[in-house]
């Protein structure tokens, strides 16, 4: 039995791993290529103003984040996990190899960023259902007292797609002219996506429903309307899931898709020693969330918690004030200490979906809560740190962060708990577990 429930573990995790890969394969690109698709899909008389419409539609993609949020979250509270997750893989695939093939602004004019528009609203719904989603099957999956482990490997595969994406836009750039890029170089990245979909996809078929989801139905525990229930009995931990995701939001967004883009349109680095920064810090994101695993196991979540956010919000507003005056080599260096603190906040983020709600509301709870908190502060962490530099706010952007991680830390510090509260496989009758709809 034990030997079966172990295949079936790792099965869940593969699934959810590899999908979660896929998907935000697809989400890195358009950050990466910000710049070029600047040009590709808006007119070029300001580079200034094309750039900041390019990452406009990039904070106006997370609106449909809640909304996918909704459908999806409801869909997991009484559907079931598995069902979401072959449903958003399929729709983000769809979505981005969608936005390769598009014409520019130079064959069909405003069409162009309409579409553009579009394709990146699709991306969105479906991103609303993949990250609590995934990380709710594995972790509802996660051998007893190794949650914080799992929830690590879950992270890993939400930042190793960053690896492979900058590799592959530092291949790109590096084999193609300027001209090249802008013609045709930038949409290989994204009609790759087609590919890894068939992938994650049948990775996904091959594993059954989660044991708490499974035991939810033949306990005759499902939620008529589950959107509806969290709203009015989980508030105060989808609140403190939003405070602790603040961090999370804009450290993702504004170290990732406004960093390169800031390093290479503002600061005197060139597009491929900024890809270059970006996956040294991803990189270092990668080892910092497997290190950070074993912490949450081992000495608990709210210390875990609460050293990441007091230690990135310290580091950054250096970081930015260092950044204009240093070559290559400190840049990695500033930004990869960053990078050691940030591995900590996606860890204890993924696991706050799971822990900080009843199985029965789970899926919308943390849904809403997190995509909520995406698209108010990540979506928009680009176009806010673009315009605070535009401004001549040299150190905007690193204020803006480290002031979002003074409030994490606070809502870590009183709304997180500190013990191992992962489900024992032998307890897994909700009935057991959830006394009250706020229970953890």
């Amino acid at each position: 039995m034990n030997g079966s429930n172990d295949v079936a573990q790792r099965k869940a995790l593969l699934a959810g791993a590899v999908g979660n890969f896929v998907e935000w394969y697809d989400a890195s690109l358009y950050g990466l290529f910000a710049t070029t698709i600047a040009a590709v899909f808006f007119p070029q008389s300001d580079g200034t103003a094309a750039l900041l419409s390019t990452f406009a539609i990039f904070g106006l993609s997370f609106v449909a984040r809640p909304l996918g949020a909704i459908v999806f979250g409801h869909l997991g509270d009484r559907v079931g996990r598995r069902f979401t997750l072959l449903v958003s893989v399929m729709l983000m695939s769809v979505s981005t190899v969608s936005l390769g093939l598009l014409p520019g602004y130079a064959q069909i004019g405003i069409v162009a960023p309409v579409l553009l528009l579009l394709c990146r609203l699709l991306q969105g719904f479906s991103a609303g259902g993949e990250a609590t989603g995934s990380a709710i099957f594995v972790l509802e999956n996660a051998p007893y007292g190794r949650r914080g482990r799992y929830a690590s490997i879950m992270s890993t595969a939400a930042w190793l797609p960053g690896v492979f994406s900058i590799l592959v836009a530092v291949t790109i750039t590096s084999l193609t002219t300027p001209e090249q890029l802008i013609s045709w170089g930038w949409r290989v990245p994204f009609l790759a996506a087609a590919p890894l979909a068939l992938v994650g996809l049948y990775l996904r078929l091959r594993v059954d429903e989660s044991p708490e989801f499974t035991a939810l139905r033949a306990a005759d525990r499902i939620e008529s309307a589950p959107v509806a229930q969290a709203l009015k009995h989980a508030k105060k931990s989808m609140l403190i899931c939003f405070g602790w995701t603040m961090t999370y939001a804009v450290g993702a967004y504004l170290l990732t898709a406004f960093l390169v883009a800031h390093m290479n349109a503002t600061l005197k680095f060139s597009k491929t020693e900024s890809l270059f920064v970006q996956l040294a810090w991803t990189l270092i994101v990668v080892v910092a969330c497997l290190l950070t695993g074993y912490a949450i196991d081992r000495l608990g979540r709210k210390r875990t918690a609460v050293s990441s956010a007091l230690g990135l919000g310290i580091c950054i507003i250096p970081t930015f004030a260092f950044l204009p005056h240093t070559s290559l080599p400190g840049a990695l260096l500033v930004v990869g200490v960053c990078g050691l603190f940030f591995g900590g906040v996606c860890s204890t983020t993924v696991l706050a979906f799971v822990e900080l709600f009843p199985a029965r509301l789970r899926s919308s709870a943390s849904a809403m809560a997190y995509n909520t908190c995406i698209a108010a502060f990540g979506g928009t962490a680009p176009f806010v740190a673009t315009w605070l530099v535009g401004q001549g706010y040299s150190l905007g952007p690193g204020c803006y962060l480290a002031g979002v991680c003074a409030v994490s830390a606070v809502v870590a510090a009183l709304g997180i708990g500190n013990r191992n509260n992962a489900i024992n496989p032998q307890d897994r009758l909700p009935a057991h577990r959830e006394s009250s709809p706020e229970a953890v």
